[in-house]
Order: C-alpha cells, then sequence, then structure tokens
C-alpha cells in the first residue's frame, strides 16, 4: 500500500495490531475498539483495532499507545508486551474512521458493558 490515507497516524490515534487468526470470521474486525492495560504501572488507554500483522506477533500499538501507558515507544524496536492486557470489544466498530475523542467515548461504554476493573481483576487477578 501507497496511499497515506490509508493509514493511521501512530501519533495521533491509540491503536493495536492483532494476528490473522485473532481477526474476522465472527471475532474481532478491524474498527473495533479495545482497552489496553499495563497493571504494573496502573495505566490503560482505550484504542482501536487498525490492522492485521502476522499471525506469530501479538501486541503491536501505536506511538501514542505506548506513551499512554507508559512502555518503550521505539516504532522500530517496540517496548515490552508482557505486562499488558489487551481486551478486544467485537462487534464495536462502526465501519467509520474514529477521532480520539470518539475512541475514549466509545471504548468507556464499550469496557463497562465487559464488566469494567471490576471484570479485569476477575480474570487476572
Amino acid at each position: 500500500m501507497t496511499d497515506p490515507l490509508r493509514y493511521v497516524n501512530s501519533e495521533e490515534i491509540p491503536y493495536i495490531v492483532l494476528p490473522r487468526g485473532l481477526v474476522g470470521n465472527g471475532k474481532a474486525k478491524l474498527g473495533d475498539l479495545a482497552v489496553v492495560i499495563h497493571k504494573k504501572a496502573g495505566k490503560s488507554s482505550f484504542a482501536i483495532l487498525a490492522d492485521i500483522g502476522p499471525k506469530t506477533k501479538l501486541g503491536e500499538g501505536s506511538i501514542v499507545l505506548a506513551a499512554a501507558l507508559g512502555v518503550k515507544k521505539n516504532p522500530k524496536t517496540g517496548g515490552p508486551v508482557v505486562d499488558l492486557i489487551y481486551i478486544v470489544f467485537p462487534g464495536s466498530g462502526n465501519g467509520k474512521t474514529r477521532s480520539l475523542e470518539e475512541i475514549g467515548t466509545a471504548g468507556e461504554a464499550a469496557f463497562a458493558e465487559f464488566g469494567g476493573t471490576e471484570q479485569v481483576n476477575a480474570c487476572f487477578g
């Protein structure tokens, strides 16, 4: 792809990348919302599923997402993903481009419907 209009700006929009095996077939779809939690640092950020990556790589995210979570944000070398929890809300996308504010507002609603922090603590202690 060479059309820059088809890319999401990594420095402005918090987004994640999932392997093909986790996208489609009734599972998550491009444009769905997610929350990424860095429990050790006590930080979280809402994000959007913006790309499909290789099937052997889980945990890619945008530069602004890394900054919000307090992890290394170098686009070439990345940062640690072992302390991160990714929760994707399948079917939460609306098929349109979303602003940072819309990602936050819609992400909060999806997270609340999921059960919020209580559910995260129940699942990930």
